[in-house]
This record gives structure tokens, C-alpha cells and sequence, in this order.
């Protein structure tokens, strides 16, 4: 296996794997219908990249890697099974990567990205070089993933589509279990109108990627998470538990929340280890924080070391990122898409002191946005002010009885005194409040569709507005 061909390179995880392969001294090839800084990063490093899909890309090909976005039809795939070329999943180019390795996978319908990236950041912190793959930059490693020269991987591991049974860690951290799968891949889709057997075949399949960790390994459980909890007695494996709201063997205590930070003590099996300051916000990364401590235990690192570690993580693209501060405003970027996401990330606007807090959501998935309408539709209750924009396909076709306007409608039915307004176009809705702001308001954008880039545009509006009446100020004055 010399020459892999990744059909979909651009995606977050595909893009790392890519990466560490280069890195490796592997020749890589990949496909994408757009360019991005994450297919320029990997060109710069001698992959050639193809912006179509198309039967010669695969031309001289050993391995051929895809994920659960590229569909089963597609050229590629097709051309490639014609030519009896191996075909495999992009989990499985991963697992063949943690072989050998002091594996670290992270899963969770929220939360992996910071646990990874945490975790990362402190091994490089106390001086490892480890192999890193996440779903997020890292300031740190200025990217989505390294490649190290120690004996360590630590990477995100998919629940969605459940590619993460092809991983064998030494140690399994498990955020969150609940719903947010993808309902458009096996084994989930066949599940997707029955909501009790869906989520005991989630649990069940938690449960199976608990047994796939090393015998001599660990599991590290949120026992907050109420799901969580239930496979808590099925699992096989050596277990640490961490959480704020339950007791559990690494807990926090006498938590503080203040200007997008906060404080705690860290309690171990009832004894202080340390008092904890964190620069990112909100109770969610306290839990992130408690999540990779306990990793950091499993292979015996001084917990005061991590703690100082973890005080010095400045957080990672898109997740509660401040992107500019115009106009006496806040404008934040945020990568939240479902329920749990979106309230830790409106609760964490709480920890400072806007006077009000604007969010603009665009929904991802017309499969997520259905099932998830109720959930969804009651999550912004800490925003004052609310724009749903409508659903970011993600390739998925239209559902008829699921739109932006039927959550914007079913959201404001639900909280009354929640100013919520539906503007289909991100950038209609950003233009919208330009002459509206005003100096103490917090706008934070919400999703993980291309709500990104129209909330930097916004971003760059409002500077521009703000240096035009300086230079307005300074003529007057001057008259």
C-alpha cells in the first residue's frame, strides 16, 4: 500500500489522515468537488488533489479510502471496484494507523473535538510528541492533525455512522451518547422512525466499542450524561468515571463561571488534586477538561502538571471562537448543530457580561433538523434574539415537512418571549442586524453548514463600519 486515493479529501477527518500519510512517506492523491485551506494545506505538501470525481483519479492507485458523505455510486468507488483495488473506509485507514500505537480515541455526540484537542495540547504541553487527528485546528499544532515520533495516537472516533468498531485503543473516552447519529447510514437509518430501538442499538454499539479497547486499557465515562450511565455495568474494561452534576472518581467542586472563563477543584476519588482555571468558557469544557485529566491518569502523568497544562489551552477554530470585538460588540463563531451543542454554547454566553445575546442558526441535515425538531426547537432559551436560517442540505434532498421557517415557527410557539425571526439567507440575515447592533450585544453564529464564512464577512462589515465613523468623528472635530 504506496499510492491511497482518498475520494472526498477535503472533509475535516479525511484531510488529517491524509496528512499524517504524507507525512509518512506515502503517495497521496484525493478528490473534491472545492478547494479549502484544508486541500491547499495538503497540496503544499505534494498531494495532488483532483477538484472533480472522475474514473482517471484513481490512476495508479493501491487503496482507495472513502467515508459515509461519499455515496456508494460514485465514479470513484465504482472504477475502483471495477479494477480490483482496495476499497476501504476512512475509520479503518485510521485503525491501520493506531496499530502499534498508544491509542487514544475520543467518542461523543458532543464534546470530542475539545477532548481531543485538550488532550493533544497537554501531551505536547509536558513535552510528547504524539500523532494527532482531530476534527478541529489546534492552535497548538496550527492544523487538524500531526504526525508525532512518539508512540502515541490520539484521534476522534466517529459514533455517527459507527466506523469507531474499527479502532482497538488502549484508552476510550465516551463524552455523550445520545441520538445525533447519522440517520442516512447503516446501521442507523433502518432505526430512524422508531426512537427507543434506535438508541438501545446506540448504547448497544457503545457498549461494542468499549470491547474493541485493549484488555489492559481504559474507558473513561461522563457520568453526567444520562445514556452514559446505562452502559456503565455492560462495559468489560477498567473504567473512570468523571462529571460536575453526579458523583463520580473525578469530579469538579465550587465551580466558577466568569468572562468566558471559570475556575474549580479537582477532586480524585474524594481527594484534592488541584485547583483548575480555565480561558475557555462554560461548564461543557470544565467537563472536557475533567475528561482528559482522566486520560492523562491512565498513563500515569502528574495531574498537576496536566491541570497547569489544560489553564494555558486557548480553545480551537469554531467552537465559542471570538473572531472580533466591533463596536463595543462580541461576534462569536460556533460550530454547534444539535440540541446539546447549541445550549452549551448559548450557556456559555451567560459567563460574561453581554447586555444581549443574538444568535443565528443555520440548521444541518433535513434528516437531523426532522428528527431532532422538538429538541431543537427548544434549545435557544438563553439567546434574547433568534434568526433561523434555512436547513444546510449537506447533500441530503428537501423533506416536505421540515424547513427552516417550520422550526422558526415551532421554536417561537414554544418560547414566547423569545424574539425569534426566520431570514432564509445566512448572509441576508447577518446584513439584517448591521445597523441594530449595538455596543454590549454578543452575536454568535450556530451550525456547521457555511455559516462561517457570512459571520466573518459580518465580522469584517462592522470594522469597517466602525473605522468609517472614526474617521467621520475625526472630520468633524477637525471642522
Amino acid at each position: 500500500m504506496r499510492h491511497i486515493h482518498f475520494i472526498g479529501i477535503g472533509g475535516i477527518g479525511m484531510s488529517g489522515i491524509a496528512q499524517i500519510l504524507i507525512k509518512k512517506g506515502y503517495k497521496v492523491s484525493g478528490s473534491d468537488l472545492k478547494k479549502s485551506n484544508l486541500t491547499e494545506n495538503l497540496e503544499n505538501l505534494g498531494a495532488k488533489i483532483y477538484y472533480n470525481h472522475n474514473k482517471s483519479n484513481i490512476d495508479g492507485a493501491d487503496t482507495v479510502v472513502y467515508s459515509t458523505a461519499i455515496s456508494e455510486n460514485n465514479i470513484e468507488v465504482q472504477s475502483a471496484k471495477e479494477a480490483g483495488i482496495q476499497i476501504i473506509k476512512r475509520a479503518e485507514m485510521l485503525g491501520f494507523l493506531m496499530n502499534g500505537q498508544n491509542g487514544t480515541a475520543v467518542a461523543g455526540t458532543h464534546g470530542k473535538t475539545t477532548t481531543s484537542s485538550m488532550i493533544s495540547y497537554v501531551f505536547k504541553y509536558i513535552g510528547l510528541n504524539p500523532t494527532v487527528i482531530i476534527g478541529g485546528e489546534l492552535s497548538a499544532i496550527t492544523s487538524n492533525a500531526y504526525s508525532g515520533t512518539d508512540p502515541y495516537l490520539i484521534a476522534e472516533a466517529d459514533e455517527s455512522d459507527a466506523s469507531f468498531l474499527y479502532l482497538n485503543p488502549k484508552i476510550a473516552v465516551i463524552t455523550s451518547i445520545d441520538s445525533d447519529v447519522n440517520l442516512n447510514v447503516r446501521p442507523w437509518r433502518e432505526y430512524r422512525d422508531d426512537t427507543p430501538l434506535l438508541m438501545e442499538k446506540i448504547r448497544e454499539t457503545f457498549i461494542n466499542f468499549t470491547d474493541k479497547v485493549l484488555e489492559s486499557g481504559l474507558v473513561v465515562l461522563c457520568e453526567d450524561n444520562a445514556e452514559v450511565r446505562k452502559i456503565k455495568s455492560s462495559i468489560k474494561r477498567k473504567i473512570i468515571t468523571y462529571g460536575i452534576n453526579h458523583d463520580a472518581d473525578l469530579i469538579a467542586k465550587d465551580i466558577k463561571l466568569y468572562d468566558f472563563k471559570s475556575s474549580c477543584d479537582v477532586y480524585l476519588k474524594g481527594e484534592k488534586v488541584g485547583t483548575m482555571n480555565l480561558n475557555v468558557p462554560g461548564k461543557h469544557n470544565i467537563q472536557n477538561a475533567l475528561a482528559c485529566i482522566a486520560v492523562c491518569t491512565g498513563y500515569g502523568f502528574d495531574i498537576t502538571q496536566v491541570i497547569n497544562a489544560l489553564e494555558k489551552f486557548g480553545g480551537l477554530k469554531r467552537r465559542f471562537e471570538i473572531i472580533g470585538r466591533p463596536m463595543g460588540t462580541m461576534i462569536v463563531d460556533d460550530y454547534a448543530h444539535n440540541p446539546s451543542k447549541i445550549m452549551s454554547a448559548l450557556h456559555a454566553t451567560k459567563t460574561g457580561n453581554a447586555k444581549r445575546v443574538i444568535a443565528v442558526y443555520q440548521p444541518h441535515r433535513y434528516s437531523r433538523s426532522k428528527y431532532e425538531k422538538e429538541e431543537l426547537s427548544e434549545s435557544f432559551f438563553e439567546a434574547d434574539k433568534l434568526i433561523i436560517n434555512e436547513i444546510y442540505s449537506a447533500g441530503e434532498k428537501p423533506l416536505e415537512d421540515i424547513s427552516g421557517e417550520i422550526l422558526a415557527e415551532l421554536t417561537a410557539k414554544k418560547s414566547p418571549n423569545l424574539d425569534v425571526t426566520f431570514i432564509s439567507d445566512p448572509k441576508e440575515a447577518f446584513d439584517s442586524l448591521i445597523d441594530k447592533v449595538k455596543e454590549g450585544d454578543l452575536i454568535i453564529a450556530l451550525g456547521a453548514g457555511d455559516i462561517t464564512n457570512y459571520v466573518h464577512e459580518f465580522c469584517n462589515k462592522l470594522q469597517e463600519k466602525e473605522k468609517n465613523s472614526k474617521q467621520e468623528t475625526h472630520i468633524a472635530h477637525c471642522v
